[in-house]
């Protein structure tokens, strides 16, 4: 069969590029595919494999075919990651089913089912030794290319959120203009942040002149999580919808993922004080990672918002007192203050919110790991 292996390459590359998006499975759910066996030189069989959620830049990058899951490794559709990464394919029609693709002065050639490629002309090891391969489904075929590995090669950071098999691909272009001056962490991939986004659903939160708190926090919390997933930290999100999650339940969330820091967002309000405005951050009592946490985004946001610095205060909490990690909650302002309320529902500052709140994790990381002997590791969540 391998000399009909180059037409079915060509046919796949070809594939990833239409918009017949009837074959797409749902996100987080499973696909059943036929994973091309090179040692075969056959499709192997039927196999059902979990798909990922991909994100390019803060946006959903959607196509036919999604990512999938193959041997603890993320395999993305080549045509749809190359193209939204602006880098050319050529597939080059001989014998050893090689694609070669070119980015500036980066040029990768892989072979499909080869444990190695070549990165301007130097080889280098597959990540976990997955190969690209081809993958079968819904009577179509795809070139599949490991997404860590292809995106980090062009430049890119690479962000996981283990919760909901999300992953993140920031470009350069994207990173400079959001991070301005945020300092970088090293290694930030092995910290994962939980970020929560208070109410939600039926519990709308605070509500005035038409604005429900669960709004404003879901969308800060998503800028958050874009931050740092450009940053290259691993994070989840305890809810990334309008809809209602318990709050013993988005603490076993974080726990469960033994996350590193838990950051929980969310709006104030004081309906006897109309002018009262100003930021607060909240960690548990006598919880002294939690008070040097809230101090650092207490710090790095009213700096960054130009917000009225109302400093930090303990607080029983359920998602303080129950999440087992360093954890504080961020009061970002007060929606009966009209003109807090304005500046929470402008885009701009809630930008600056969330690169505060950000600025401050970092800080607070950057000096726990000052002091520890050891660095903290997670796994690399198969991306």
């Amino acid at each position: 069969m391998r000399r009909f292996l180059p037409l079915l390459l060509a046919l796949a590359l070809l594939l990833c590029a239409l918009p017949t998006a009837a074959h797409a499975a749902a996100p987080n759910g499973d696909v059943t595919a036929q994973i091309y066996d090179h040692a075969a030189d056959a499709p192997g069989p039927a196999t059902s494999l979990t798909t990922v959620r991909l994100y390019l830049d803060g946006a959903p990058l959607d196509g036919e075919m999604p990512a999938v899951i193959v041997g603890g490794r993320t395999l993305a559709p080549l045509r749809l990651l190359a193209e939204a990464l602006g880098a050319a394919v050529e597939w080059l029609p001989d014998q050893t089913a090689q694609v070669r693709l070119t980015k500036g002065e980066t040029a990768i050639a892989l072979t499909l089912g080869a444990p190695t490629a070549l990165v301007n002309g130097q080889s280098v090891p597959m990540p976990d030794g997955v190969p690209a391969t081809l993958l079968s489904h819904a009577g179509q075929s795809y070139t599949m290319v490991p997404l860590r590995f292809f995106s980090e090669t062009l430049g890119c950071t690479v962000s996981w959120d283990p919760g909901s098999y999300t992953a993140f691909v920031s470009t350069s272009a994207y990173i400079d203009p959001l991070l301005a001056d945020l300092e970088r962490p090293a290694d930030p991939g092995r910290f994962l942040i939980a970020i929560d986004a208070g109410h939600g659903g039926s519990a709308s939160g605070a509500f005035y002149d038409g604005v429900a708190e669960k709004a404003l926090t879901l969308s800060m919390a998503r800028k958050l999580r874009s931050i740092l997933a450009a940053l290259g930290f691993q994070m989840t999100m305890t809810r990334d919808a309008d809809e209602y999650v318990d709050l013993y339940d988005r603490a076993g969330m974080a726990n469960a993922l033994n996350a590193d820091l838990f950051v929980s967002i969310h709006c104030n309000a004081a309906d006897n004080a109309p002018d009262f405005q100003g930021l607060y951050v909240y960690h548990y009592p006598n919880s002294d990672l939690g008070t040097a946490l809230a101090r650092s985004v207490q710090t790095a946001a009213t700096a960054r918002t130009g917000a009225v610095d109302r400093d930090i205060d303990h607080a029983d909490f359920v998602v303080l007192r129950e999440t087992a990690m360093p954890a504080v909650l961020v009061e970002t302002g007060f929606m009966t203050c009209p003109e807090e309320l304005a500046r929470l529902l402008d885009d701009a500052y809630q930008t600056r919110m969330a690169q505060g709140v950000a600025q401050g994790i970092v800080q607070f990381l950057n000096e726990r790991e000052k002091n520890r002997k050891s660095p903290l590791s997670i796994p690399d969540f198969m991306v």
